[in-house]
């Protein structure tokens, strides 16, 4: 009641009707205005409003993909192009140096090929220059020798950067490789000792860090280093420059650490024997998950075996030997396995770096495209599906979608997953458990698992 005084308050008293000589004369004016503004709303209907419905629609499932590919021996320069969605839908360019080093021939070729890479830049470059390079030691420096050589080169280095150690775990005693912030020079002593705590330093394997061309070129003589790589050689910066003038925001990463095996161009794509065969340059250097039936497997004589019967898989290269695993776990010809690894198309063969038998109780695992082509055959039936996560926390309700293709449900009846869910992101891998129904295409999961071929 108060709210309707008030505004009956602030609201103008009704006043006498104005002459109607004036409103006759007024009429026409208003007409006029009145079509003149409908013909300005019709034109921007029709002139602005179809470029920006096109536009959202050609936003749409838009996806990281490589549109350049510079291949030098053992590697090669990857120009990818990323959506970005903030403030507004665009795309920017990443580059990327790859090495394919499956054996000791290709590692000798990609340094040979990223050391005359160096030496073309610098020639290009004053002595007072700098450049951000990766430097790979021939063999771990122990602690003391790395001390002495980061004294005499990078203790002005700028950062932010990285280094690659081999570092013992005090209560286990086991050794692994581990990646690290690169220490500032009051920090180095805790870095050549203890770097984190439990771990003790053992040796050093590789070093980011921007020096001066002097430098570089001094630890390029050095009998101690193996190679020292450029983020930005001069065909880097014409590619830069290049796609620069395409208005893309470009960055460069850094060179890649060699530590253990190489890094596929685009990771933990899923698809099946025929089609990898039928199309192999589109998933050259693609990181794919793959199930089949082992054949040809000869663990004393060979370092590869067939899937079913089709598909090279090799098991045994540069910084990967699958043997124990695969004798550890009895796996022989006929048996079924899952497996991840990295398709080269020059060879026809995929490098496995994760492999595990599948047990006879075991569930069969789909991927997301057979599920689909056979949707009737496992209506209401309790299947495993293979995929990516996409448009997690984009849709309302306990739903993501696979490979952006099935909706899987991950509450429901008595059913809540919601901390197997705790912690995934939009593209990781997973493995879905759960009853499949065909007439709304949605998975009810029972069980979610990240996947660790991630």
């Amino acid at each position: 009641m108060n709210i309707r005084k008030k505004l009956w308050n602030w609201c103008p008293k009704p006043k006498r009707p104005v002459s109607t000589y004036f409103t006759k004369l007024a009429i026409p004016l208003y007409a006029s205005i009145l079509i003149g503004g409908l013909f300005l709303i019709a034109y921007v209907t029709v002139v602005l409003l179809p470029p920006m419905t096109s536009s959202a629609v050609d936003e749409s499932g838009r996806v990281t993909e490589v549109v350049e590919r510079v291949l030098f021996p053992g590697g090669a320069i990857v120009v990818y192009k990323h959506p970005v969605y903030d403030p507004y839908p665009a795309w920017h360019i990443s580059i990327k140096i790859h090495n394919y080093i499956t054996c000791e021939e290709d590692l000798l070729a990609y340094v040979n090929s990223r050391t005359n890479a160096l030496d073309e830049l610098l020639r290009s470059l004053s002595m007072n220059d700098n450049v951000q390079v990766t430097v790979t030691f021939k063999e771990p420096l122990e602690p003391a020798h790395f001390k002495n050589l980061y004294e005499n080169y990078f203790a002005e280095s700028d950062g932010p950067n990285h280094s690659a150690i081999v570092a013992e775990n005090e209560t286990s005693g086991e050794l692994k490789t581990i990646i690290l912030n690169a220490p500032s020079p009051e920090f180095l002593e805790e870095f050549c000792t203890y770097p984190k705590k439990g771990l003790k330093t053992v040796s050093m394997i590789s070093f980011e860090a921007y020096i001066r061309v002097d430098i570089a070129k001094t630890l390029m003589q050095d009998p101690r280093v193996l190679l020292v790589d450029p983020q930005e050689c001069l065909t880097i910066r014409r590619l830069v420059k290049k796609h620069s003038l395409k208005d893309f925001n470009v960055i460069v990463d850094r060179p890649p650490m060699l530590v253990k095996v190489f890094e596929p161009e685009l990771s933990c794509g899923t698809t099946n024997i025929e089609e990898l065969l039928a199309n192999p340059s589109k998933y050259d250097h693609w990181r794919l998950y793959l199930s089949g039936n082992v054949s040809d497997l000869n663990l004393l004589e060979d370092a590869f075996f067939k899937l079913n019967e089709k598909l090279t898989v090799c098991y045994k290269y540069y910084g990967i030997d699958l043997s124990e695993q695969i004798n550890t776990e009895d796996i022989g010809n006929g048996d079924s396995i899952t497996l991840v690894g990295t398709f080269f198309q020059e060879r026809s063969t995929l490098y496995a770096d994760k492999i595990e038998k599948v047990k006879q109780d075991d569930l069969l695992m789909l991927m997301v495209d057979e599920l689909l082509a056979n949707s009737a055959k496992y209506d209401r039936q309790t299947v495993q599906v293979f995929g990516n996560v996409s448009e997690l926390g984009s849709v309302d309700g306990p739903f993501f979608k696979l490979d952006g293709k099935i909706v899987v449900c991950y509450v429901h009846d008595d059913i809540n997953l919601y901390s197997q869910i705790s912690g995934v992101q939009n593209g990781d891998p997973i493995i879905v458990e759960g009853r499949f129904h065909s007439d709304n295409v949605t998975l009810y999961a029972e069980n979610l698992r990240p996947s660790k071929w991630g």
